[in-house]
């Protein structure tokens, strides 16, 4: 899904990088590509132990906001853009650049039919 990717330090600034992010309801936090908290100039808050679907490993983790656009917006219009999060880096996927976890969909409404089409609700 479409997402944007801003800094946390100013609530203010709402300068974005756009990513493709893999909704994980089996994650516990989310996560960014390296890449752009490299291009957002992110200052990282230490490497933490995560525990995933390829075993135990050390990333390095950031401070981050996640812009979601309403179905039908234009691109003029302002996400909803939820609170900080404290999330880890993505590194080597070549499908996604983000990845939104269960700190963001906790706050929404999030269902899946029986044809296999996703609903997110948010704001």
């Amino acid at each position: 899904m479409p997402v944007r990717i801003l800094r946390a330090d100013n609530p203010f600034d709402l300068t974005f990088l756009d990513a493709v992010a893999l909704v994980d309801i089996g994650a516990t936090v989310s996560g960014i590509d390296q890449s752009i908290a490299e291009k957002l100039g992110l200052e990282s808050l230490g490497k933490r132990p995560l525990q995933s679907a390829q075993g135990l490993g050390h990333t390095e983790r950031y401070m981050f906001r996640i812009g979601l656009m309403p179905d039908g917006s234009d691109q003029a219009s302002l996400p909803f853009i939820f609170d900080a999060c404290y999330g880890f880096s993505l590194t080597g996927s070549e499908h996604f650049t983000a990845l939104i976890g269960m700190d963001i969909l906790r706050q929404c409404d999030f269902a899946i039919d029986r044809q296999s089409r996703c609903r997110l609700v948010f704001g």
